[in-house]
């Protein structure tokens, strides 16, 4: 049982590993450990911020034929207890394992809760993100109880500490990717606003103009109406209608429908006139007064930006963008997009003013989307780099693996691929703690990039304490060159490991298991067939006793 679980756990990362869609870690996680420990059902419980909690519906495997009802259908289990302590001996990375619910002296609330449940043994680990307590893994007997044996509790809790570390990866690309769409968006507004500024330079008919704009500013912000609206002269605020607009068909127009509010003049224009925009992500909710929201109603406004547009020191009219299907919470680049259009439309309705001032802004804008070119270049750069070790990470290595083998293809040429993880390093971590680990994986790193000279050789985190070598145009006898080198160089700076020797095994530093593939690409062949080859070739160092390399033949 004990090689079992060791062997069926090597491969076990590499599966959790394989995606940053949480929703398919969780059920590859609980389907795959539910089969390795032969138990019934597989679940994974959520904290919520007060220490109460849910059984998260997708992420549940139990096996067929084990029809006691879900966990997971999103079910809310608070303990009052774990919400007293907040997370309890979870918080101490504590498992728990409870052979027999009937004798094990649990409290009478606790257990008609798992009798609700029909669970008779169970086992639990603690999920952390970090340093943050993030939920349980637990692995539950129904039918009778269970002896739950040491390394089966030990399977569990590694394999809770392999999800909390994809949870954290998951995370920190999706942190990512939503800077950079944010990016890519504020980016894609300067450039509409560098060219309305322009046009606005370069015409003098404002009704082209007003068209434009409002056409340009609801494709930028993704609204459903746009409109230009311009006060009666004379009507001291009081009237006025929609000179220009643009918005989706299925709402209603509001062009030369004329507006009376005789409550604006005096509630509202002082504050426009020194340059106050109003932003409402809810009419309804805004406190706005009767007679202001019926009007809003009547252009079935839910959401609004409302800019002052001045001619001079007057306030000529308003720039209006509404979102009319549902309320909205503006973002600051939104509101700071619209502030900056509407400066510079006030100036065309001036001429002499926009001579004066647009050579200033365009500059400004120039250097605002050169800095935004910089942030999306250094944004790329990062997004490429493990965090930890500075080398590249998993994604740089899939798309520069796939690009090498597409190379190698093209050209008939070599490629080698070493794949190679240190040893016994959970045992590192267990006796030195997790930031000597990660001063660990940095040293061994920087070791292994001092062998590679070639600007093409690419060292990347695989994952954990995994990493992956891509050598193009290397044959067999060059990528096992290479390989030793590696391995000697992480062996010379004699880490210690007394965590090793504390388990009685003869390993007085940390070193390090390489597999090494090599071929000639071929039409049929896949990059994932090389990947396993060298994965498979890493098993075997591992099998073999550890530091040292294995070279294993490609796939026919």
């Amino acid at each position: 049982m004990i090689y079992f679980l060791r062997s069926k756990y090597d491969a076990l990362p590499s599966k959790i590993r394989a995606s940053l869609d949480l929703d398919v870690i969780f059920r590859t996680t609980t389907k795959e450990t539910c089969k390795l420990l032969r138990v019934e059902r597989i679940a994974v419980y959520r904290f919520f911020e007060d220490w109460g909690g849910e059984f998260v519906e997708d992420f549940e495997f139990a096996e067929p034929g084990w029809d006691f009802g879900p966990l997971g259908q999103n079910t809310v289990w608070n303990d009052s207890y774990l919400q007293e302590h907040q997370g309890g001996r979870y918080r101490s990375n504590e498992c728990l394992r409870v052979a027999d619910v009937h004798v094990e002296g649990l409290s009478k609330c606790h257990l008609e809760v798992l009798e609700q449940f029909h669970i008779r043994a169970y086992a639990t680990a603690p999920i952390f993100i970090g340093q943050k307590l993030w939920g349980v893994l637990a692995a539950y007997q129904h039918s009778q109880p269970h002896q739950w044996q040491y390394q089966e509790i030990q399977f569990l809790s590694q394999v809770a500490n392999q999800l909390g570390f994809a949870v954290k990866q998951a995370e920190l690309m999706a942190k990512t990717e939503r800077k950079a769409e944010d990016l890519r968006s504020v980016n894609e507004q300067q450039e509409v606003l560098f060219n309305l500024i322009a046009e606005i330079r370069e015409s003098l008919d404002l009704k082209t103009l007003f068209k434009t704009t409002a056409r340009e500013v609801r494709k930028a912000l993704h609204t459903d109406r746009v409109g230009i609206f311009q006060f009666d002269p004379d009507s001291k605020y009081t009237s006025g209608e929609f000179v220009s607009e643009n918005l989706l068909p299925e709402y209603d127009s509001a062009i030369a429908i004329k507006v009376s509010d005789h409550c604006f003049g005096d509630k509202y224009v002082e504050q426009y006139q020194k340059g106050h925009i109003q932003v409402l992500s809810d009419v309804s909710q805004a406190g706005l007064t009767q007679c202001h929201l019926e009007l809003l109603e009547n252009f079935q406004i839910k959401a609004q930006i409302i800019v002052p547009l001045m001619k001079g020191s007057d306030l000529w009219g308003l720039l209006c963008i509404h979102q009319c299907g549902h309320p909205r919470v503006w973002k600051a680049a939104e509101i700071n997009f619209a502030k900056q259009l509407a400066a510079q439309f006030s100036v065309a309705l001036r001429h002499a003013d926009l001579l004066a001032q647009s050579d200033s802004k365009a500059k400004q804008l120039d250097q605002a989307l050169q800095a935004l070119q910089r942030a999306n270049e250094k944004l790329e750069e990062l997004s490429n780099l493990d965090a930890l070790t500075q080398v590249s990470n998993r994604r740089f290595f899939d798309n520069s693996l796939e690009a090498e083998w597409e190379r190698s293809l093209r050209a008939g040429t070599y490629l080698s691929l070493i794949l190679f993880d240190i040893d016994y390093f959970k045992f590192y971590n267990d006796h030195y703690g997790h930031p000597a680990g990660d001063q660990c994986l940095i040293e061994i790193t920087q070791a292994a990039q001092g062998v590679l000279k070639r600007p093409s050789d690419v060292l990347a985190r695989y994952g954990g304490e995994e990493f992956a070598v891509i050598l193009p145009e290397t044959g067999q006898a060059g990528a096992a060159k290479i390989a030793e080198y590696i391995r000697n160089a992480v062996r010379g700076l004699k880490i210690p490991n007394q965590g090793i020797q504390l388990e009685h095994l003869d390993h007085p530093y940390v070193t390090i298991s390489l597999g090494v593939t090599s071929q000639i690409p071929k039409p049929g062949q896949s990059i994932q067939q090389m990947i396993s080859q060298a994965d498979q070739a890493l098993y075997q160092a591992k099998a073999k006793g550890r530091d040292t390399s294995v070279w294993v033949p490609p796939i026919a």
